[in-house]
């Protein structure tokens, strides 16, 4: 048996070119020293596993130290061992995932065994990196609202939870350039970016809480070992088996009835009843261990459809149709959010230096009445029923990790894992989609859909420790595939370039005199696409690096990593059009080529920190440092039009007719007649549909154009010289323990990242200049390419910068108390925060982005979260968060197309001739929640107890209501004008950031952060 494990270790060895990192395993080193501080060479060291058994046995090298790495996250005791002097016992000693524990041993004369017992909280001498870890007894204990391990991260210095798409945000940088780790491997969506689980994964559980032990939260600085994000690293590690059998079982429900009404006066909280447990123990003591878990949620959600901005509108004969249609639509309806998710876990000593790990997860998620992408379902929507449909993910993980320990001084740690995701999507209608400031109906643009992919994924890392040295040589590889039913506009989709409550009605309506859609405000969109895409990339990484103890007091931590990316083959077998675009010169962006999408081969990470502990033989201060680049890896979706709008047939394109307002363009209304069809015999809830040929010759008739299946289509592609997020950091911080156990820390950051993305409207000509009020203005019939609609290139252009300073202190010494308090304060500035958006566009001008520049969505001047746990007598325990965060800005619109670029969502008003509003030159509000958690603990016996568990969510029930925000609910950032095409002031709209209504009642246009007060009871059973 020794023989094969040899064999193996020596077959891993040339493998250590394709590791990623020990990202779920952490180390433990010292310093061992005599009575007068002299270091003490060739001692045995011997570290033991309390919970497994598990040994490691090291001997000092000539500079009396010690690192034991790959080390499971658990407790430990060390024992240190040298001729002449007393045996040193450390007790207790706590390891946290991807943590390092650096001791210092004192030896003493005498031949007696000196025992101490080690503080969890010790400060770390060995990592550069500000890190933050959420341990298990927090994540068992503290009030969470979902049972998903990763919302804990809100707790942790830096890290917001983005609105729009729901995703985690380290240090101001967007939330699809993340990264998330589960047991040492990627757990991100490859397609869409973000957490497993889609959409979904901020809504449902896709892993069981209870299979979760703990996570490291890092934000910036992390060594070469750790790749694809320029934000942070969320690092979990779940469960395993002991040699003490030890499990729960749960039940726990928030019902609607122990609530308080929203601040817009409605009853609609969800009721969430959540069960199941986790157990785990020993095959064979300390040989063999099992771990499985099981949960499940079933939810129910009253939402109440509302249009707002109709409060107080009078019907005419004009606008009566539509604003009896639309009140008609005004009902109360349920979405649902059911979710089941399990664990199997194995491991395996097979020796004392040779680790097999094997896990399965599986989860399976459905929502009916419940699209979204990824913003929170707001209770008061502005979309009907029809708009909505049924959304389901499943997901299928497999890990295997192997750990072979190779003499005192290499080790090899060799993962493989693989996740398939599939998620359909259905449409409750399928009947055009209607868009506008007023609401929705109709079939979302995008329903329905399937779309699924696949990560494989194999890393390994190989140690070397040598004198004060301790190097580490790996890389990885992913291969990923994705497949897609997708298209906008499937059933066809009408817009307006206006925002006017009742010119929208009017539109909509059929009156005496009046056509419906018979107005060049109005748009049409139909696909003419046959919805698949297939395709697949590769990721490929290298990795050096060393940590270098100069001294026991001073680290330094090098490392260089290489990264590439290779990317879908472009299809361009559309050879009229890729021939048209390839030959058109751009202004201001010179060409284009379909057929070409390159790969990202030069994305090469040099990284530097650095720590020093300043107090000789004292771990109680340190000083840490660190810089390098950072490159994140794009989401598939970016490359999605270059692999389907060139081919025939193309996949998700859409012909788009926008026809430019005070020329000949025919109306919507014009080419359905020209079509034969007559828009004014259709009910709303039951527009036509027409065929591509029907619509490409209609509009063909009316223009005077030539027939072209491809008349008005609208192209997305991929820049040709698109290149992944790339961020410089930079960070300096210090911790010092103040007493046992209790750390305080301050931590500077800073983060400049380029190559961000962003949509851009290539085929449009320059703008001129209008003199009365200075704005631009786009003539599109005289665009690059008149016979195509809207070019978008997803270009990586953008750019963004964080500064930020953190306060933070944390105690967990006792077993009474622990808490942890986090303060940050910072600045985040961007042109564009576009997370992944297929389409739409965010700024004003596209040949002129230096006024883009300005404060990021992501920009929270000011972040505060706290938590404790108190365990009282008589088995009472109590715990609670507090988190409180500065509002974030808003972006002035105008409320229609303005400049006539062909998108309305993007116009910004000017406050003086020439002189446009800045992006995101408002701010919004501010929310804050207080949880409360009490449990009371009936014990059986020293093993079992039952737990009863009542939870106060948004405890003082703030009324968090803030205004949009932006992408859910946009009718109160419009601004208006600002000054007419004269240059006349024009006053702001009413409505323009109106938290309140003459009364003194919230606007209903207005959403709310989380949730009312509300109460949710359980039992738990331990044993």
């Amino acid at each position: 048996m020794r023989t094969v494990l040899c064999l193996l270790a020596v077959f891993l060895l040339p493998l250590g070119l394709w590791a990623q990192a020990d990202a779920n395993k952490g180390q433990i080193a010292g310093t061992v020293y005599d009575p007068n501080q002299a270091v003490v060479p060739n001692a045995k060291v011997k570290i033991t596993n309390t919970q497994t058994g598990s040994v490691r046995e090291l001997t000092t090298g000539e500079s009396g130290q010690f690192r034991a790495v790959l080390l499971d996250a658990g407790t430990y005791n060390v024992s240190v061992e040298s001729s002449g002097f007393a045996q040193a016992m450390l007790q207790d000693v706590v390891l946290n995932v991807g943590s390092a524990v650096s001791l210092p041993v004192n030896l003493r004369l005498g031949s007696t065994v000196e025992t101490v017992e080690v503080s969890s909280t010790l400060v770390s001498t060995d990592m550069p990196a500000p890190s933050t870890i959420i341990n298990t007894t927090a994540i068992e204990n503290l009030p969470i609202n979902g049972r998903r391990f990763q919302d804990f991260a809100a707790l942790t210095p830096t890290v917001q939870i983005d609105q729009t798409r729901g995703s985690i945000s380290f240090a101001g940088q967007r939330g699809i350039n993340g990264n998330v780790m589960v047991d040492g491997t990627d757990y991100n969506n490859p397609f869409f970016g973000g957490t497993r689980g889609g959409e979904r994964s901020g809504f449902v559980f896709t892993i069981p809480q209870s299979s979760i032990q703990e996570f490291q939260a890092i934000t910036t600085g992390y060594a070469a070992e750790y790749g694809r994000s320029t934000g942070g690293i969320l690092n979990a590690v779940s469960k395993s088996g002991t040699n003490t059998l030890h499990g729960e079982t749960f039940y726990q429900i928030r019902h609607k009835e122990t609530g308080l009404k929203t601040p817009f006066n409605t009853q609609n909280l969800e009721t969430l009843q959540q069960f199941g447990g986790g157990a785990g123990g020993a095959i064979k003591k300390d040989k063999l261990f099992w771990f499985a878990a099981a949960e499940r949620q079933v939810s129910s959600l009253p939402r109440t459809i509302l249009f707002a901005t109709l409060a107080g509108v009078s019907p005419t004969p004009q606008t009566q149709e539509a604003l009896s249609f639309y009140h008609s639509l005004e009902n109360g309806f349920q979405s649902t959010n059911d979710g089941t998710a399990t664990t199997g876990r194995l491991d395996y000593n097979i020796t004392d230096n040779n680790r097999l790990m094997m896990r399965f997860n599986f989860s399976d998620a459905s929502a009916n009445n419940a699209i979204t992408t990824g913003a929170p379902l707001p209770t008061i929507d502005t979309r009907a029923l029809s708009g909505t449909g049924a959304e389901k993910d499943r997901t299928f993980t497999g890990i295997a990790q192997y750990t072979a320990i190779i003499g005192g001084s290499m080790a090899n740690d060799l993962r493989f894992s693989g996740t398939h995701e599939n998620r359909p999507r259905t449409s409750n209608s399928a009947v055009p989609n209607v868009s506008d400031n007023i609401g929705n109906f109709g079939a979302r643009n995008f329903l329905p859909t399937v779309q699924d992919d696949t990560r494989y994924q194999i890393n390994d890392g190989f140690s070397i420790i040598h004198g004060s040295h301790s190097f580490k040589f790996g890389g990885d590889y992913n291969y990923l595939t994705t497949f897609q039913f997708f298209g906008f506009n499937q059933f066809g989709s009408f817009s307006f370039g206006v925002t006017d409550t009742n010119q929208l009605l009017q539109m909509m309506s059929v009156a005496p005199g009046q056509n419906r859609f018979d107005n060049q405000q109005v748009r049409y969109a139909l696909n003419i696409g046959n919805l698949l895409a297939d395709y697949h990339m590769h990721q490929i990484a290298f990795y050096v690096q060393d940590a270098w103890k100069i001294s026991p007091r001073f680290q330094i931590n090098y490392g260089l990593r290489w990264e590439g990316q290779i990317n879908p083959e472009a299809v361009s077998s559309n050879t009229d059009v890729v021939k048209a675009i390839q030959g058109t010169i751009f202004p201001d962006e010179g060409k284009f080529d379909p057929s070409t999408l390159h790969n990202n081969l030069n994305q090469w990470m040099p990284r530097l920190g650095f720590t020093y502990a300043p107090i000789k033989g004292s771990n109680k201060t340190v000083i840490r440092g660190h810089t390098g680049l950072f490159y994140a890896a794009s989401p598939m979706l970016i490359y999605g039009g270059t692999t389907n709008n060139f081919r025939i047939p193309p996949g998700d394109l859409s012909l788009s007719y926008i026809p430019t307002v005070g020329s000949s363009s025919p109306t919507v209304y014009q080419v359905f007649k020209t079509a034969g069809v007559d828009l004014n015999t259709a009910k709303l809830d039951s527009l036509p549909i027409l065929t591509p040929d029907q619509f490409t010759t209609a509009l063909a008739k009316l223009t005077g154009v030539s027939p072209n299946p491809f008349l008005a289509a609208s192209f997305t592609g991929t820049g040709n010289d698109y290149q992944n997020p790339r961020a410089f950091q930079g960070g300096l911080g210090a911790d010092q323990e103040i007493a046992n156990g209790w750390v305080a820390g301050i931590q500077f950051n800073y983060i400049n990242t380029v190559h961000l993305e962003r949509n851009r409207d290539y085929n449009l000509p320059f703008p001129t200049v209008r003199a009365a009020d200075g704005r631009p203005i786009f003539a599109r019939g005289n665009r690059p390419l008149p016979q195509y609609g809207q070019i978008t290139i997803r270009e990586s252009s953008a750019r963004s910068m964080y500064r930020g300073m953190s306060l933070n202190t944390r105690y967990s010494a006792s077993k009474r108390l622990q808490f942890g308090v986090q303060y940050t304060v910072a600045q985040s500035y961007s042109d564009d925060d576009n997370e992944r958006s297929a389409s739409g566009f965010t700024y004003d001008n596209p040949f002129t982005m230096k006024p883009e520049y300005g404060y990021s969505n992501l920009d929270i001047r000011n972040q505060f979260a706290t938590y404790a746990i108190g365990n009282l007598p008589w088995g009472i325990e109590l715990s609670g968060s507090f988190r409180a965060s500065s509002g974030q800005p808003i972006d002035p619109l105008a409320g229609s197309d303005v400049n006539a670029d062909g998108s309305s969502s993007n116009d910004r008003p000017y406050q003086a001739v020439g002189v446009p509003f800045g992006r995101n030159s408002f701010r919004n509000l501010g929310f804050k929640f207080v949880d409360f958690r009490f449990l009371k603990d009936f014990r059986f016996g020293e093993r079992m107890k039952l737990q009863f568990s009542t939870e106060m969510f948004n405890m003082f029930n703030f009324a968090n209501v803030v205004i949009g925000p932006a992408g859910i609910n946009t009718a109160n950032t419009i601004y208006g004008l600002g000054i007419d095409a004269t240059g006349a002031p024009v006053a702001p709209r009413s409505t323009f950031m109106l938290l309140k209504n003459a009364d003194g009642s919230y606007n209903k246009s207005n959403n709310q952060i989380g949730t009312p007060f509300q109460a949710q009871f359980g039992l738990r059973f331990f044993f």
